[in-house]
């Protein structure tokens, strides 16, 4: 007896553990995904928008009055590019050309410094790989180094270890940029980004929504949390069955249930629904295939074309918080069958277990990675304990009263 109960507590401690490991490390991917999912991406595989081309649009939407026009971020990659320091010294890199904010395009730290502004024509910024490797240092701030031909003077530092360098195009380029960030303020962004581009008269390329394809990753996400959620409706609906002979019990038992239910929606968290997503008419099933077509066409268009650092760090990470989560949802279905709360004691224990492991992996994982946890990996867990230690009760209650009489004289009366 003592062996199997052993071997019980074994194989929940390693579920629990592996499950909130897993989660946990999902959610720092997923936190390195989203970084770059804040606007909608659209890429060209021949020609782009030049500055001067966005300029002259910029202009001709503020004098007939445009409203609503969205902050917008060109830039191109330039791979294996010729770098060399003050002291000769020479290396390849890549050169990130950007008109506009850096920080749309970037989801690395700064460790020192900041990105050159939209009129910096002479300021950079390098990766920590690109300093060490030239100055053998990061304290680099102001020295000179020449790229493109050019001499440019660092003015920020951003934490990454290939070489890589951002430099501001000038507004009078007429050289096209073949990659384009819009950020809207209103809901519907990828329709929105169709309707600018056409507008502005410039071309139609590869349009990935990114906000939508982060609620997508923030669903996937939450697959722990979903399947626990499940799994206490399940148990309520349940628990409520048995009772649907006695009319005052399943009363009091309803709004017990009701309340359970009020906390796990709190406690779930979900991103907000896409106005993308919502139709016109809900039977609308054309609406739904042609949404879903779309959006797979500019997801194959977008793998199709060459990926650039940002791209393969955005797949990256998407794929592995994917492939953790569902990983994390197995042990935690795992974990939540062998859970088994008879006592009070059991219970705080249970909690406090929780916390201890949860804190001390979500320390050690956001103290290396800029990262939030949603608020489904901390409540849910603790709701599922406390409701299996409460229907534990309630049978025990249920079986007492039948024991002495108390639901048949109910239910003569």
């Amino acid at each position: 007896m003592k062996n199997n109960r052993f071997a019980h507590y074994r194989a929940l401690t390693i579920s629990a553990i592996l499950a909130a490991v897993l989660w946990c490390t999902a959610c720092s991917f997923y936190s390195t995904a989203i970084s770059h999912c804040t606007s909608v991406s659209i890429k060209w595989e021949k020609n782009g928008v030049s500055p001067s081309e966005l300029i002259r649009q910029q202009t001709y939407a503020r004098q007939d009055g445009a409203g609503n026009q969205p902050e917008v971020t060109l830039w191109q990659i330039y791979p294996e590019q010729e770098i060399m320091a003050s002291d000769k010294k020479k290396m390849k890199a890549d050169v990130v050309d950007v008109f506009g904010d850096c920080g749309d395009i970037s989801s690395s730290m700064l460790a020192d410094g900041a990105y050159p502004a939209r009129s910096d024509a002479s300021g950079c910024a390098v990766s920590t790989g690109l300093a060490f490797s030239l100055w053998g240092s990061t304290n680099v701030i102001g020295v000179p180094v020449k790229a493109e031909g050019k001499q440019f003077y660092v003015r920020g530092i951003f934490e990454e270890e290939e070489p890589r360098l951002f430099l501001q195009a000038q507004a009078e380029s007429e050289e096209p940029l073949s990659n384009m960030q819009l950020t809207f303020t209103d809901p519907g962004a990828g329709e929105r980004a169709g309707q600018y581009l056409s507008s502005a008269g410039f071309p139609v390329g590869g349009i990935l929504d990114l906000t939508l394809f982060a609620w997508v990753l923030g669903m996937i996400l939450r697959f722990p949390a979903i399947i626990l959620a499940f799994g206490i409706l399940g148990r309520v609906i349940r628990h409520g069955k048995r009772l649907y002979r006695y009319p005052l019990l399943l009363a009091i038992y309803l709004l017990m249930a009701f309340g359970i239910l009020a906390v796990l929606w709190f406690c779930m968290d979900l991103p907000e629904f896409p106005s993308e997503f919502i139709p016109a008419m809900w039977s609308d099933f054309e609406f739904w295939e042609n949404l879903f077509k779309e959006q797979g066409k500019n997801m194959v268009y977008w793998m199709a074309a060459g990926p650039s650092f940002r791209d393969i760090e955005l797949w990256t990470s998407s794929f592995m918080a994917v492939l953790l989560s569902v990983c994390a949802s197995a042990f935690t279905a795992a974990a939540a069958m062998l859970v088994s709360i008879r006592s009070y004691k059991r219970m705080i224990f249970y909690c406090a277990a929780y916390t201890l492991t949860l804190g001390l992996i979500s320390f050690k994982i956001a103290s290396a990675h800029n990262m939030t946890f949603c608020k489904a990996m901390y409540f849910l867990p603790f709701l599922w304990i406390c409701v299996d230690f409460l229907f534990y009760c309630l049978k025990e209650t249920l079986a007492a009263d039948v024991r002495e009489g108390r639901i048949l004289d109910e239910e003569k009366m």
